[in-house]
Order: C-alpha cells, then sequence, then structure tokens
C-alpha cells in the first residue's frame, strides 16, 4: 500500500507539472516578455510549502527528514549558468523536458541523451571537474524556540495560502471539471508540487529525476551506487502522470519527424548534463530539494540558472523556442 501510494504522489507530481505548464524557461520569458514575475513567485511558493512541512517534520521527528547542505563556489555557480544555457537551447528546463516528451514530443528524448552523453564522460574520465564543486555542510541545528517560532510563522502562512487558495478557486466550473480539463492555477500547483514532493520524501527520501540519472549512469561507468527500483519505479510513474494530464486535456500529440533544429535538444542536453554534475542537480533538485532545505549553495545557483536561460532569450532568442508567457488570473498561458 504504501508503495502504491508513493508511486501516486509520483504520478500526481507530473500530471500538476504538465497541468500548470511549470517550467524555468518560461518563467524567465515571462519576465522579458511581460515584466511580471508570476511563475517565478510560484516557484517560491512551492519551496516554501516543502520548508513548512519540512520544518514540522524537524519539530515532531527530527530525524525523519535530514537535508544534505552544500557549500557555494563558483563552480557550482558556473555550473548553474550552463545548465541555465542549456535549458533555454533545449526549450524546456528538467521538468519541462519531461513534460513534453510525455506531451509527445519526441525531440525530448534527444534531451537526455545528451545529459547521458555529458554525464558519462564526466564519469569516464574525459571530462574532469574539481572535487570542490560537490564540498558538503555539517547540518545546522536550530533551538527549540527558534524551530517553534519558524514552525509557528510557515504554519500561519500555510493556512493564509489555503484560504486564499479556496476563496479564488475557480466557481465556473466544477471541481472535477476544473482540475482534469482546464489548466491549473499557478498557486495551486506549487501547494500540489511542494506537499507531494514532501511525502515522496519520507519514503523514498530526498528525490528528483535528474539524481536518479545521475546516479544510474554513474553506477554502470563509474561503480557509483546505483539509484533503488523505487526510484526508477518514480521515474516511470512522474511520466505516466504527465501522459495522463495530457490526454485528458488533449494536448498529447506524438511529433517525431526529425529536424535540423533538434541538435539544440541535443546541445542544450549536454550542457544540462554538466550544470547536473557541477551543481549537482538540475532546477528540480535546486527547486525541490536544495532550497528548501537551505542549503548555502542553493539561491545562488539557482539565480545563475535563471541568467544563463535569460542570456539566450536576450542575446539569441531565435535559439529558443519558447514564446510569449503571459499570465493572468494565476493562469499562464503561451503565445
Amino acid at each position: 500500500m504504501t508503495l502504491a501510494l508513493v508511486l501516486l504522489l509520483a504520478a500526481l507530481l507530473g500530471f500538476t507539472a504538465h497541468s500548470a505548464s511549470i517550467c524555468a524557461v518560461k518563467a524567465v520569458s515571462e519576465v522579458i516578455s511581460t515584466g511580471r514575475s508570476h511563475m517565478l513567485n510560484s516557484f517560491g511558493k512551492t519551496a516554501m510549502w516543502i520548508l513548512t512541512v519540512m520544518m514540522l517534520a524537524m519539530l515532531v521527528a527530527p530525524d525523519s527528514l535530514v537535508p544534505t547542505l552544500r557549500a557555494p563556489s563558483l563552480l557550482s555557480i558556473f555550473g548553474a549558468f550552463l545548465f541555465g544555457i542549456g535549458a533555454a537551447l533545449n526549450g524546456g528546463c528538467a521538468i519541462s523536458t519531461v513534460t513534453r516528451l510525455g506531451n509527445g514530443e519526441f525531440r525530448m528524448a534527444l534531451t537526455i541523451v545528451g545529459i547521458v552523453l555529458s554525464i558519462s564522460a564526466i564519469d569516464g574520465g574525459l571530462l574532469v571537474l574539481p572535487v570542490a564543486a560537490r564540498q558538503t555542510l555539517n547540518p545546522f541545528v536550530l533551538g527549540s524556540w527558534e524551530l517553534r517560532l519558524a514552525v509557528a510563522l510557515l504554519l500561519g502562512w500555510a493556512i493564509h495560502e489555503t484560504i486564499t487558495l479556496w476563496r479564488k478557486r475557480d466557481r465556473s466550473c466544477g471541481l472535477i471539471e476544473g482540475l482534469i480539463h482546464r489548466p491549473w492555477r499557478l498557486s495551486t500547483a506549487a501547494a500540489v508540487i511542494g506537499l507531494t514532493n514532501v511525502a515522496i520524501a519520507v519514503v523514498a527520501g530526498h528525490w528528483a529525476y535528474t539524481g536518479t540519472l545521475r546516479d544510474f549512469v554513474g553506477a554502470n561507468i563509474a561503480g557509483r551506487v546505483p539509484p533503488s527500483s523505487l526510484q526508477i519505479a518514480l521515474f516511470a510513474a512522474l511520466l505516466a502522470g504527465v501522459v495522463c494530464s495530457a490526454l485528458l486535456r488533449r494536448t498529447y500529440a506524438f511529433r517525431c519527424q526529425p529536424k535540423a533544429e533538434w541538435l539544440r535538444n541535443l546541445g542544450g542536453g549536454m550542457l544540462m548534463g554538466v550544470g547536473i554534475v557541477m551543481v549537482p542537480g538540475g532546477n528540480d533538485g535546486l527547486l525541490l530539494d536544495a532550497i528548501p532545505s537551505l542549503s548555502p549553495h542553493a539561491i545562488p545557483a539557482f539565480i545563475a540558472l535563471l541568467i544563463g536561460i535569460a542570456s539566450v532569450q536576450l542575446v539569441v532568442p531565435r535559439f529558443s523556442d519558447v514564446g510569449r508567457i503571459d499570465c493572468g488570473g494565476d493562469v499562464c498561458r503561451e503565445t
């Protein structure tokens, strides 16, 4: 029953990401094209939901979730910048790559191939990266009153956000109709992604599919610890949730006619693969794990990642196939 629940939560994670069209590349495009930051704000809310539950878990069961803290470094920042450039060339970040692949865009498979090629080159010794990029720190410990205060403030925010979500719900349709057939509000998606991610972490440990891919390649080339069968099943469930959302919204369309521009996906994936190793992790690992864990390297790396995306969209916009992102009513649409 526990395994079935965890896989269902992973599917819900994929379903939600597709339903709300969550993507760091789109978030930067919204800022550039409209001067607004609704999607970036939703990323902050996602991290806040995860942080709220993690702090509560530290108060109730201190050993239930032990975060990995990493020291900031120029190498991790540069790796995130390269990841951002790769994501912009690819037309989607780590999360969006899966949602677009599940939507029938076969070109995104080349992105994953590019990621695997880079990780293989690094683990095989063809590309050497300094160890300093992976320096870890000892976990910090909050005092009793400090932890209780933090939990009280975060719970207050969560209650306020829940009330706001209910008051601003779409009243033009039924609840099931809105969740299955209409684009999700960013705030709703942030809550669902944050809470489901923590629930998965409690049972299966901190998880991001880019980390699973990293461990899978490293286990076969460099003798690293391989990902568990559960982690592989989580990725399959995530992809199944994306496909389910695409079918229900009738956006699924299998597209497999090769074009020269698909080389951007391969090249972008290779840059993303280098970034995954240097940071470590992609934007999914930063957003769903490192940032809410308050790892010192996370915020500088995420900012560098966004700058990398913006550099492509501003300097060579023709190399990025993400259009104008316009968010209104807490829902984003691409034109």
